[in-house]
């Protein structure tokens, strides 16, 4: 599960034109408004293969409640 999550944090630093995010920053101090964290949510989910419902994606206030719910969802997945 750790290779999926790096990639994928991998794919959010590109997108975001970043080397490194912190768990702890909120998504719209990255730049980041509501679309755009359904768009980052869309390509995660084609890159992971995991569903987001479209009432969870208004509640990602952090990168790490984004990443959390990743994580959560990798674990079921599998």
């Amino acid at each position: 599960m750790n290779e999926e999550i790096n990639k994928i944090k991998a794919l959010f630093c590109e997108r975001l034109n970043v080397k490194d995010v912190d768990m702890a920053m909120n998504l719209a101090d990255l730049g980041l408004d509501s679309l755009d964290v359904v768009e980052m949510c869309y390509a995660v989910e084609e890159e992971a293969g995991i569903h987001f419902e479209t009432e969870e994606l208004s509640s990602f206030k952090t990168v790490g409640d984004l990443f959390s719910s990743i994580e959560r969802k990798l674990a079921e997945k599998k």
